[in-house]
């Protein structure tokens, strides 16, 4: 018993001992500085929303953290960088939601989207608008539903990337519709081409069409969020407008490496939930037509898997091939 006894305490000891270096190193976690990789080209919102949040970052943990923009492949290739980093939470990515689509929409993946990438947190959300040319004999969204369906196949919608698509797809399928996708390579180009009579409707963000909006250049049917958004107060939701299960986000999140100790993941959103609140942070995010989130790194874990299963729902029903 009493060798039973001493080989016992010899393992706890050695149990202890081998978890000393990750304590000490969640203790003193950042020890170098952070990297907080955006996969898109300079510019655009994620990009400057990074730029914010890791400057407050900076100050608070009194150590360098510097944004470097990686793009390539939809955000594959700069995620990629990050999830395969070693597994201390120095290196940081900020993704929208294209890093779940991407797994719906690609042959093959350097990496399971939802498997792979540790959350830290939802950082802001931004409800799609359903936005149409003055053409269009419809100043409701149950009018614009009741002239396409009138004529099947002969509206064009554009969007900017895989989230915005499938918001025109997610639309398509609970209005009954038939429109005709064309691609964009930005929001900007889609609203020049409504603006010139190419294409009829849109879904795009209230930042991108707010201009326009205000000018009454092109008309706003519905917000695809739960609530009106403050820009644009006299536009009803979807749900509000008829379309009673039309929720749709453009969102911004971030992850880390798969293994990154869980006290790590938590101090990070902890100090992000703070940031976000800041006056000066909530007025950029709402420059963007975003509010904050910031939820747990669980929260938004749940948020993540729900998203990636219901865009490759979405993507299955609507036909669209993996590339």
């Amino acid at each position: 018993m009493i060798r039973s006894l001493i080989h016992a305490a010899f393992a706890s000891a050695c149990l202890v001992t081998a978890s000393l270096p990750a304590l000490a190193q969640q203790a003193n976690f950042p020890n170098r500085p952070v990297r907080i990789v955006v996969p898109y080209a300079p510019g655009g919102g994620t990009d400057i929303i990074s730029r914010q949040l890791a400057a407050k970052l900076g100050e608070a943990w009194g150590q360098n953290v510097v944004v470097e923009n990686r793009p390539g492949a939809n955000g594959i290739v700069g995620t990629d960088l990050v999830l395969k980093s070693p597994p201390d939470g120095h290196n940081l990515v900020v993704v929208v939601g294209a890093h779940v689509i991407n797994g719906s929409l690609q042959k093959s993946m350097p990496f399971d989207p939802v498997a792979d990438a540790a959350p830290v947190t939802l950082i802001a959300t931004s409800p799609w608008v359903v936005v149409v040319t003055p053409s269009v004999p419809a100043n409701t969204l149950r009018e614009f539903i009741a002239h396409a369906k009138a004529n099947p196949g002969k509206l064009r919608f554009g969007s900017s990337e895989p989230s915005s698509r499938l918001a025109g797809e997610q639309f398509k399928q609970q209005a009954g519709v038939d429109l005709t996708h064309v691609p964009y390579k930005g929001g900007s180009m889609i609203m020049t081409d409504m603006l010139g009579g190419h294409i009829e409707a849109g879904f795009t963000s209230t930042l991108t069409v707010l201009q326009h909006y205000k000018s009454g250049k092109l008309r706003v049917l519905a917000v695809a969020g739960r609530a009106r958004h403050p820009s644009m107060p006299d536009v009803p939701t979807a749900i509000e407008a008829g379309l009673s299960q039309y929720e749709t986000y453009a969102w911004y999140g971030m992850y880390t490496a798969r293994n990154v100790p869980s006290d790590i993941t938590s101090r990070i959103q902890k100090e992000i939930a703070r940031i976000v609140q800041l006056p000066e942070m909530r007025e950029k995010l709402n420059q963007f037509g975003a509010e904050p989130v910031a939820n747990t790194p669980e929260q938004f874990a749940a948020f993540t898997r729900a998203e990636f299963e219901k865009y490759a729902k979405l993507i299955k029903q609507a036909g669209i091939q993996a590339e």
